[in-house]
């Protein structure tokens, strides 16, 4: 129970049922990230962009009396039925009860490292059964190994189980040294993974593995639990020899020591992440029997150490397609010896397990009415359900969006730009922009989620026309030519943590928009294949790191993502993390994700015969 003192306001929050004691007189906008809730401020807080909407349903005290930025936004009818906005109104004394809509929430995961998740039945293909076999005797000498497995037979019913050659020879001294009570570890029902003397608390862990072009992610989970014990992440350290997985496969090709170069370093990778977890919460690689790892096909080949060259040349065939499991031994992972390392199946050259797990995540294949899940990144996967049926395609995005081939691009790290919001202001005579960065420190750059909101920016302020260039005859002291460019300063070099202006070109307007136009033609190619015009959706599920990030409306403004209305829209964040626990979690799902994998149609996206037609027009401002 929080208690408050004179001078203190109280405020409930809801849908979200968070309460919050503060200091008298603060604006609401302060008092709500206090409390860690993302409220909508495109704006940066100074009351002209209206994003930041709530409706007060209880006032139990006094506020401050509409402002000018109000009344010309809200008008007096929906102040009157409560509605005020979160940066403007003051709570100067009282109680609060607060609604904060949908669309004033920053829908997006500060980290990519998550995504949604649902209830399951835990039924995990890694389980421990306790048995104590019979001991021999000169009447019944019945081998030990028969022993164990015949007790096996009796709790599953199965017909054969497989024990590795290695723990077969330890089983003799196992058994008795247990005194013929131990713990069998057995994954999917079939296979022995472990042998150890009974301890009540033993408990088993998994792991679920994102690999992602730009980033590695590991999560742990209690197999008897469910629960995610802990979460490691890092950048992918393949992208020294790529940003993209087009120029991974170009270098990968090269030679068999580039592939291996290229395994080596992810499986290190992982293995840091892992060591990493495993001393945080203090547990045994051994305890970990099983791994998850779902990723692209390039991905998941060059994990594998398969020779990757074949996916990019037509027609961009996999060297496998899956499932596939080995033991972790055979790939070098940092968890029990004999455990399982399993890759759901991919669906073709540039879709991968990656994408299967986001369609599980989300159970597209349940969708009542056309659904599309679209996974945002330097190779975007698109996944289209019409209700009868269902496609699937990618797109290379390339790395604009990460920040790559900008002038000031860098990656949503510290310092990086993240949002921007761009307006005139008649009583300077100019451009005012407002802007916030990752960290709260001075800039250093911007990353893809800040250059589109300032290409929406610019072009919603009549900056750019539909050809993404500069007008000629705008007059701004943040418009300025350089080297025969023209461009738009964005910060103040005396602002930046660079010593230099950070802008915007038309060279990078340029960037963003191919990249944008590979990914909105992409969309539009599926929707015709499958003849469904955009109004026929219900839902667009936007998935990826980068998805996570990025301001729907100004996605919407440049013609990145199709134009119907934002409730359509459902942020999932890193579904492929969430796909790969629910098949870590249950063998249910896991076959579910097979059957899947099976409906889903794969279209070559660039080999459709109107692809340049729809390609050229999404190179445009809509």
């Amino acid at each position: 129970m929080v208690r408050m003192s004179h001078g203190d306001i109280e405020v409930v929050f809801k849908p979200i049922e968070t309460r919050a004691v503060s200091t008298s007189n603060k604006v609401l906008l302060d008092v709500a990230r206090e409390c860690g809730i993302p409220v909508r401020a495109d704006c940066g807080g100074i009351g002209v962009c209206g994003k930041c909407r709530v409706r007060f349903e209880t006032i139990d005290g006094e506020l401050s009396k509409p402002t000018q930025s109000e009344l010309n936004i809200l008008g007096e009818k929906s102040i009157a039925e409560g509605y005020r906005l979160a940066c403007q109104v003051k709570l100067i004394s009282g109680r609060f009860i607060i609604y904060i809509p949908s669309e004033s929430i920053i829908q997006k995961y500060r980290s990519a490292d998550i995504g949604l998740e649902k209830p399951l039945v835990l039924k995990p293909a890694i389980n421990i059964y306790r048995v104590r076999p019979s001991k021999p005797t000169l009447n019944h000498p019945y081998p030990d190994l028969d022993r164990v497995v015949e007790e096996i037979k009796k709790a599953l019913a199965v017909d054969e189980v497989g024990i590795p050659l290695e723990i077969l020879r330890e089983l003799p001294e196992i058994l008795r040294k247990a005194d013929w009570d131990i713990d069998v570890v057995l994954w999917s029902g079939k296979k022995i993974v472990d042998v150890r003397p009974h301890i009540d608390s033993f408990k088993p862990y998994g792991l679920a593995i994102d690999i992602g072009t730009s980033r590695v992610v590991v999560h742990l989970v209690d197999l008897l639990s469910g629960e995610t014990i802990a979460i490691e992440s890092m950048v992918n350290p393949q992208t020294v020899y790529g940003a993209d997985i087009i120029s991974r496969l170009v270098y990968a090709s090269r030679s068999a020591e580039n592939i291996q170069k290229l395994h080596t370093v992810i499986v290190n990778s992982i293995n840091t992440l892992i060591e990493k977890i495993v001393n945080r919460v203090s547990i045994s690689l051994d305890q970990i029997y099983e791994a998850v790892v779902v990723c692209n096909t390039v991905m998941h080949h060059l994990f594998l150490g398969i020779e990757p060259r074949y996916l990019g040349i037509a027609p961009y065939t996999p060297g496998a397609r899956g499932p596939l499991h080995y033991e972790a031994r055979e790939l070098g992972l940092k968890m029990n010896k004999y455990g399982i390392v399993y890759l759901p199946p991919i669906i073709a050259g540039f879709v991968g397990s990656d994408a299967v797990a986001d369609a599980v995540s989300i159970d597209i294949d349940e969708c009542r009415e056309p659904c599309i899940l679209i996974d945002i990144g330097t190779n975007t996967e698109i996944i289209v359900n019409t209700g009868k049926k269902i496609v699937a395609g990618s797109t290379p995005a390339g790395p604009a969006f990460e920040g790559a081939s900008m002038s000031f691009g860098i990656r949503a790290i510290e310092g990086a730009i993240d949002q921007v919001y761009i307006y005139f202001d008649k009583s300077l005579g100019d451009y005012v922009v407002k802007y916030s960065v990752i960290g709260g420190k001075k800039p250093a750059g911007v990353c893809g989620s800040g250059y589109i909101d300032l290409v929406a920016n610019l072009y919603r302020v009549g900056v750019l026309n539909k050809r993404g260039k500069f007008y000629n005859d705008i007059k701004s002291s943040r418009i300025v030519k350089e080297n025969g460019l023209t461009k738009f300063i964005v910060v103040r070099a005396n602002e930046t943590s660079i010593g230099k202006d950070i802008a915007i070109d038309e060279r990078d307007v340029d960037n963003l928009l191919l990249a944008k136009a590979a990914i909105a033609s992409g969309l539009k190619t599926l929707l015709e294949w499958v003849d469904l015009e955009v109004n026929d959706i219900g839902k667009i599920y936007i998935a990826g790191s980068f998805g996570s990030y990025i301001n729907i409306e100004n996605a919407i403004t440049i013609g990145l993502l199709p134009n119907i209305s934002i409730s359509r829209y459902v942020f999932i964040g890193n579904a492929s993390i969430t796909g790969a626990k629910a098949i870590l979690k249950s063998r249910d799902i896991r076959d579910k994700t097979v059957s899947l994998s099976k409906r889903i149609e794969y279209v070559e996206i660039s080999a459709y015969p109107n692809f340049k037609k729809l390609f050229t027009e999404s190179l445009y401002l809509p």
